[in-house]
């Protein structure tokens, strides 16, 4: 039996559980990017006592959150693929945090592309690549960082040139060869 007041709690209760879903959400993402922030530091030639020393932590925090930003990268044997994936991970961050201006780029680029189309396997990624910046941002950040053929494809062919500046271009080249 349902009353005024049951309903009423049972509706605290569902927006409270959104609520910790969505600051779950937040803190996993906050600890993603200082854990690549981190790996930064180190890729451009930091020790972990000296990460440690100028972010006010441990160095076992420190080691802990660069084992885990190169654990979360995929294994590809060339480097080519490395580098295009790390690429492609930089412009996801850019992404999160500007998705308007990244997506406006990606648009104009991908005109580009159309008009200059090199055969059926390009115009096949650039409506590939049109349709994913059409979604939701989260679908098309997951696309770009899978493993598997069809995106390390994709890759191949972005619509996100010049979205990056050249020193987020030489971090992720040197985060390929690290």
């Amino acid at each position: 039996m349902s009353t005024p007041l049951t309903d009423e709690l049972i509706q605290k209760v569902k927006i409270a559980g959104q609520a910790a879903n969505k600051a779950r959400r937040e803190m996993v993402a906050a600890s993603d990017s200082r854990a690549e922030a981190v790996y930064s530091l180190w890729v451009e030639g930091m020790t972990v006592r000296s990460i440690a020393r100028a972010t006010a932590v441990s160095p076992s925090v420190s080691q802990r959150l660069l084992e885990k930003a190169r654990a979360s990268r995929p294994a590809f044997e060339r480097r080519e693929e490395r580098v295009s994936y790390e690429l492609h991970r930089a412009v996801a961050e850019k992404l999160r945090v500007d998705p308007q201006t990244v997506l406006s780029k990606a648009g104009v680029n991908l005109g580009r592309l159309a008009a200059k189309s090199r055969g059926a396997f390009a115009e096949g990624w650039v409506s590939e690549w049109s349709a994913l910046i059409a979604g939701p941002v989260d679908d098309l950040v997951e696309v770009m960082l899978r493993p598997d053929e069809r995106s390390i494809d994709l890759r191949q062919m972005t619509p996100f040139a010049g979205v990056l500046t050249d020193e987020e271009r030489l971090l992720a080249i040197h985060k390929a060869g690290a």
